[in-house]
């Protein structure tokens, strides 16, 4: 008799902690207002100015995937080759014009002759899009850890890099 009162109590303690968490995000229309796929630029200053790193596709879809693929999927220096990415996105507090929203994406680095172990990279991007010109702004975490390692315990992954970014809605142009 315990077992089903205690088994009761969890599901009502859970269902009430996700209620609780439901009213303090924005509404389902704002949010939806950032879904599409992104052509996003890294640029860095470099000494004579800004110096073009790379191109990626962001897409967000409305059940709350994310995608990513990366100009730099055929490995740089200092990393190595990795897969396309996928994951999970949602909306966060925003004023205005513009959506704020959250991206956790997953990928698989593959090995190389200087790097042998695959690992697993986790990318966090937190950005904002104005909904009335498509123009999306933000920054991205990556880090990484082995393939036995958790990649959705932030608090336990080094950040390896960050950088800063800049894109535009994919949209027709005719």
């Amino acid at each position: 008799m315990i077992r089903p009162i205690l088994t009761a109590f969890g599901v009502l303690a859970a269902v009430s902690s996700a209620v609780a968490q439901n009213t303090s995000k924005p509404d389902i229309a704002t949010c939806s207002q950032a879904v599409g796929t992104y052509l996003t630029s890294r640029i860095n200053e470099g000494v004579s100015g800004p110096e073009h790193v790379g191109r990626s596709l962001l897409s967000l879809t409305s059940d709350g995937q994310a995608a990513l693929t990366d100009s730099a999927q055929g490995g740089v220096e200092g990393y190595q080759p990795f897969s396309n990415g996928r994951g999970v996105w949602r909306c966060r507090p925003s004023e205005g014009d513009a959506v704020a929203f959250e991206a956790l994406i997953l990928d698989f680095t593959f090995p190389t002759q200087s790097e042998p172990d695959p690992k697993i990279a986790r990318v966090t991007f937190l950005a904002t899009v104005d909904v009335n010109s498509g123009k999306l702004t933000g920054s991205a975490t990556i880090a990484f850890t082995d393939l036995a390692g958790d990649p959705l315990d932030r608090q336990a992954l080094p950040i390896t890099a960050t950088y800063e970014f800049t894109g535009v809605r994919v949209t027709f142009s005719d």
